[in-house]
């Protein structure tokens, strides 16, 4: 009985301390680390994030840039981190859900090393092709890559990235032959498909609609499975020929494994609350972005689930990277 009752004391002490150090949480500035460059999506995003997370906390929130390797430079080194809450990561498509299917060895491993805190938006692809392309509708230029295979280019910001394997999926789906062209980035793809040079390119809407707006490209479908409400008039490529098709670049907020539960519980409240708001929310709206919030669990099923997506993309084309 003694063992027992000290047993259930030292429990109630630890949830105790558990409690009082989610209350206190934060009493220090928290970081977010961004492994990428200055000034791309992500960046935009965690400095959305983190200037809201500050307000609400009334502590500094730091954006701490460290690209390389592809986003999983920055990854690793959250991983690695001490989970206390105070390092977090801005975690998107590429380094989380994309390069593990690609790279033999990978300094960590998603669903083991991190602990999901929340999706926060995603960004559908526009399917786009010159505007001088017969082809009105995705099921026109399916028909016309079916009847010439091999002769239709489609870019992408470079091999193995998230936009090329969009790429393959819908390749491998409508079962057409169509021929690869990587580029140093989405950006030079575009060039080449306004001049004519590329038949069709898959771009993140926040990139593409300024061209598409412009008249310099031609929407022909979006990668949801909703239609995108800044083109309410573009199907989705789910609806014209494509069902099940599905892709987008998407953004969350993870921190290291082992991070308690309270902590993480915390973030996710103050995330969700702060990007649902009427004021950011129109922010990223007008980026291009759709909002996808949700709760740990949830986040870590999504995850999951596009780990398993995209590893089989990547074995059944023999998509390399680079």
């Amino acid at each position: 009985m003694r063992f027992i009752a000290a047993f259930a004391i030292g429990c109630f002490f630890l949830l105790a301390q558990s409690v009082a150090a989610a209350q206190a949480y934060p009493n220090k500035p928290v970081r977010i680390i961004v492994p990428f460059s200055p000034g791309g999506p992500t960046d935009i995003v965690a400095r959305v994030v983190g200037q809201k997370l500050s307000e609400a906390f009334e502590k500094p929130v730091v954006i701490d840039n460290r690209a390389g390797a592809g986003g999983t430079l920055g990854a690793s080194m959250v991983a690695k981190s001490a989970p206390d809450g105070y390092t977090l990561l801005l975690c998107s498509s590429g380094p989380t859900v994309v390069s593990p299917g690609l790279q033999d060895k990978m300094p960590y491993d998603t669903l083991r090393d991190f602990a999901p805190i929340t999706l926060v938006l995603s960004f559908p692809y526009l399917l786009m092709v010159n505007p001088s392309f017969p082809a009105q509708s995705v099921k026109e230029l399916i028909a016309i890559a079916q009847a010439k295979p091999g002769q239709l280019n489609y870019g992408s910001a470079g091999t193995g990235t998230a936009g090329h394997l969009a790429s393959e999926l819908f390749r491998s789906m409508t079962k057409t032959n169509m021929v690869h062209v990587p580029y140093k980035g989405a950006s030079v793809a575009a060039v080449d498909l306004i001049s004519g040079q590329l038949q069709l390119l898959l771009e993140p809407a926040a990139s593409a609609l300024p061209r598409v707006r412009g008249g310099n490209v031609r929407a022909l479908g979006v990668s949801s499975m909703r239609r995108f409400s800044l083109l309410p008039d573009v199907p989705t490529i789910n609806e014209s020929g494509v069902p099940g098709y599905e892709a987008s670049v998407w953004y969350g907020v993870c921190a290291p494994a082992g991070t308690p539960r309270d902590i993480v519980a915390r973030l996710n409240r103050e995330i969700v609350k702060q990007v649902s708001s009427t004021e950011t929310k129109e922010r990223l709206v007008s980026l291009g972005a759709e909002l996808a919030t949700n709760s740990p669990e949830q986040f870590r099923t999504f995850i999951g689930n596009e780990l398993r997506k995209w590893s089989r993309v990547i074995n059944e084309t023999g998509v390399k990277a680079n």
